[in-house]
């Protein structure tokens, strides 16, 4: 071994310590609020994914790999077993996100960046909290690193990449979308690098194999919670009660209900009394569960969303886009946790007895007060997003071909996850919430990039810049 290769192994062997201390040290702070408010967060969907691991029964509208996960809480006799696996995962892929961004003080911004996400983002709520919310951040990150690493990523860490990028993937039906949006995004770099634009040459090999595995852990998930492989549940009834909500579902059911004839949509009868929000039209409206709720009136939801594309085509793209907009500037943190006692008390009594009362105890029972925390929050997040564009044109001038790329597939990927959520589901603000985060980390590390480049006239580049 030459004395080069020594000192490089002593170098690793002193600085594993740190990074292990580092990573746990961002994990606690990914838990803080479960710890500060006494017990893990849940939302509406939790009470799902707390029995899934032990009915084996998987709702219409819930993910099977995510209760698949939920078994590291049945596993440990424990709701704290998810939030701790998702805050080591979150850590991790940070630690790995900073030696992308910044491979000399990696530790150090690992530290300072998730405190100061703590802070100004929702990203240590949503890690708190037992939903697969935890992981949308996580695949774009897991994503980047595979395919912008410096060739030196060695197996192991490579392949622990791949595996949280596929559970990441696979625990909502949003996250496939992301994933193949970024796949799409990654391709078209290397047509890009070709005409000669400052960008990254992208490694695609390891990113499919996540994507492929991704596929076979929902379709096992599903297969393992029905007894039928498939790879996600039917979502005409969330697009109508999305129409619904915009009025077009009304439009179309006046024409086609006034006509004579047996062969009448089912809801013709509700037509004057349909609610103006989605959310109240698939969870409240009686209606909607005298017809048969979720599965009852899946065939007429793709007949009504059918027609009204056949129909107004225009108005219904106009209509998504606006969705996707306002599913941008929705991102507030907090979005559902209110006191869950009587929603998922139940749940907790019988799957998790001895945590009961440290349940009825917890901050949540007696609702959390999040203004002042998204009174800073919001305004961060927003211009975060906003900054995006001119941190884009700074890393083009400087030529900084890492802050480019990563900047403008982050950006894609909040477009991505605003139209998917908000012109395909319904606009919530934890829909956005959870993923805004990886703007401001992009912002704050390009930012730092810019400037040392701005200081001695060249970026601070990493060997895997030079080599692609």
């Amino acid at each position: 071994m030459s004395h080069l290769e020594s000192t490089l192994a002593r170098e690793k062997t002193i600085a594993a310590p740190w990074t292990l201390l580092a990573v746990l040290g961002a994990a606690l702070v990914l838990a803080l609020p479960a710890l500060w408010n006494g017990y893990p967060l849940v939302y509406y969907d939790s009470v799902d994914y707390v029995i899934m691991p032990f009915s084996w029964d998987m709702p219409i509208y819930r993910t099977g790999a995510y209760g698949v996960f939920s078994l590291t809480a049945r596993l440990t006799h424990s709701l704290w077993g998810p939030v701790v696996v998702q805050s080591l995962i979150v850590a991790y892929v940070l630690h790995e996100a900073f030696r992308l961004f910044t491979p000399t003080i990696a530790n150090r911004a690992l530290i300072v960046g998730t405190l100061l996400l703590s802070v100004v983002s929702g990203l240590p709520w949503v890690t708190s909290e037992i939903m697969p919310d935890a992981f949308t951040g996580v695949v774009v990150l897991a994503t980047l690193v595979l395919a912008f690493h410096d060739g030196s990523l060695p197996r192991y860490r490579s392949a622990a990449l791949v595996a949280i990028l596929a559970v990441a993937t696979a625990v909502h039906t949003s996250h496939f979308a992301i994933l193949g949006g970024l796949i799409v995004c990654l391709h078209a770099a290397k047509w890009a690098v070709r005409l000669g634009i400052p960008v990254l040459l992208p490694k695609l090999r390891m990113v499919l194999v996540g994507f492929v595995v991704a596929l076979g852990v929902a379709t096992g998930s599903n297969w393992l919670m029905t007894g039928r492989p498939f790879l996600m549940q039917p979502s005409a009834v969330l697009t109508l009660g999305l129409l619904v909500q915009d009025g077009l579902a009304k439009q179309y059911l006046d024409e086609v209900c006034r006509k004579p004839g047996p062969d009448k949509p089912r809801l013709c009868m509700a037509r004057n009394r349909l609610p103006d929000n989605a959310n109240a039209f698939i969870w409240h409206d009686p209606d909607f569960w005298k017809l048969g709720g979720w599965s009852g009136i899946e065939g007429e939801a793709h007949r009504i969303v059918d027609g009204c594309l056949s129909r107004y085509p225009f108005t219904y793209a106009w209509t998504s886009v606006k969705l996707m907009f306002s599913q941008l500037a929705m991102v507030e943190t907090g979005d559902g946790m209110t006191p869950m006692q009587h929603f998922i008390g139940h749940a907790i009594r019988d799957y998790y007895p001895r945590e009961m009362t440290a349940f009825s105890n917890a901050r949540q029972q007696a609702d959390i007060d999040f203004s002042a925390a998204n009174s800073v929050q919001v305004p961060a997040e927003i211009a975060s997003f906003i900054l995006l564009f001119p941190l884009i044109w700074f890393a083009w001038r400087q030529r900084d071909r890492l802050s480019l790329t990563v900047a403008s597939l982050v950006l894609l990927a909040l477009l991505g996850n605003a139209f998917v959520c908000g012109a395909l589901s319904n606009p919530n603000d934890r829909y956005q919430n959870r993923i805004v985060w990886v703007a401001i980390l992009t912002l704050g590390v390009g930012g730092l990039r810019l400037k040392e480049a701005s200081g001695d006239g060249s970026a601070n580049r990493s060997r895997y810049e030079v080599a692609s």
